[in-house]
């Protein structure tokens, strides 16, 4: 029997779900479950495969507790030290796939139900599908179409060590589509090899200087799949493909974003179209929902996040104010729409997508009472 206000055994059933972006269903069931037996008053999956709980207060406000319930796959086994989806604990630590990415956080905030009577604010719980493909989408869809709230703070449960995080980086995805003409390979003087175009686009970025933030860093660029066709070794390719994760700072425009890639491509020999990814994805639910592939940077500098840090402190005396390097739910809630967005959870972000990941039960414990904290002490 599952003891519910156990963040531990709670983790232990999260990570035994295996739960890929678009194969959600089974992990938001039982996280449906979990959150009815621990007394929310309201639990529910929306068409998006949302999972929602609500938890009334006293109507002082309304405070968000997030995390998404993909994860991604474990890549080569033989780099595991044991099952990634056999959670399995060492020296107090708890190893699987999302064991810091993020089901941690998410077992965490379901068993800080228990420790939460009579909250001043109404809080919400939202789990989303998909958040390793398109952050910010399907959270989106749950605070503007679902529960039609605005919330006063978002508390997202991606790893931090226990500290208080406060914004990152944007992302882009920008496809870069060269159009050659096509010939024997014995014969490239016929051709507009469009392989070696993109050998020169990938040279001119390297040299490219990106802007930099004084908190968040340099922006970054990292091509990440190259396709060409037709694919016939004897044959040179009319049509090449590349897909960039473009990580931006908040200095920069959408506008500039996709600018500054065109000026650098238009350089370069044969036909060329740069533009941000736009594609269809199906939910576990079937519903089908359209992303465009560009999530905003953002820094969150109200003083509600000193208050938060304060009482962070009260179970981790070291917690720090930071910032994360990979990208979260907070591009729509922070980037978007201007809500107060914080981050603190168990885990590291550096084990993200990594074999042996893992989570300290120190953190994992110490982080469920951080969240009952702040659900009772916020806001008065």
């Amino acid at each position: 029997m599952i003891m519910y206000d156990d963040p531990v055994e709670v983790l232990k059933t999260l990570i035994s779900i295996k739960s890929y972006s678009g194969e959600e269903r089974e992990i938001a069931y039982a996280i449906r479950d979990f959150l009815e037996e621990n007394g929310v008053d309201k639990a529910f999956i929306d068409s998006y495969g949302n999972v929602i709980g609500i938890l009334r207060g006293e109507g002082n406000g309304k405070i968000v507790f997030e995390g998404h319930m993909d994860v991604v796959p474990p890549g080569d086994l033989e780099q595991w030290r044991y099952p990634p989806f056999e959670p399995k604990i060492v020296d107090g630590r708890i190893y699987g796939r999302g064991a810091s990415d993020m089901k941690g956080a998410i077992a965490a905030m379901i068993s800080s139900i228990t420790l939460i009577n009579k909250p001043s604010a109404d809080i919400y719980y939202i789990f989303v599908p998909y958040e390793e493909i398109a952050e910010g989408v399907c959270f989106s869809k749950a605070i503007e179409e679902t529960l039609r709230i605005t919330p006063g703070l978002v508390v997202l449960g991606e790893a931090t060590r226990l500290n208080v995080y406060r914004g990152h980086r944007g992302r882009a995805v920008i496809k870069i589509t060269v159009r050659g003409i096509s010939a024997h390979a014995s014969m490239p003087e016929l051709a507009l090899n469009p392989i070696k175009s993109l050998a020169d686009i990938i040279t001119r970025l390297n040299s490219t200087k990106f802007p930099v933030h004084n908190m968040l860093g340099r922006s970054t660029l990292s091509p990440t799949i190259i396709k060409c066709e037709p694919q016939s070794p004897p044959m040179i390719p009319d049509r090449c493909e590349m897909i960039v994760d473009y990580r931006m700072v908040p200095s920069e425009s959408k506008e500039e974003t996709i600018s500054r890639i065109k000026n650098v491509v238009q350089q370069v020999e044969g036909t060329i179209d740069v533009q941000y990814l736009i594609d269809k994805a199906k939910m576990w639910t079937g519903k089908i929902i359209t992303i465009e592939h560009y999530f905003p940077a953002w820094i969150y500098q109200g003083e509600l996040s000193l208050h938060i840090l304060s009482l962070t402190k009260k179970y981790n005396s070291k917690a720090t104010l930071g910032y994360w390097r990979f990208s979260t739910d907070g591009v729509y809630s922070a980037g978007i729409r201007n809500i107060p967005t914080i981050g603190i959870g168990p885990g590291n972000e550096e084990l993200a997508h990594k074999p042996n990941e893992y989570v300290s039960i120190k953190e994992l414990e110490a982080s469920c009472k951080i969240y009952a904290e702040l659900a009772l002490h916020l806001f008065h």
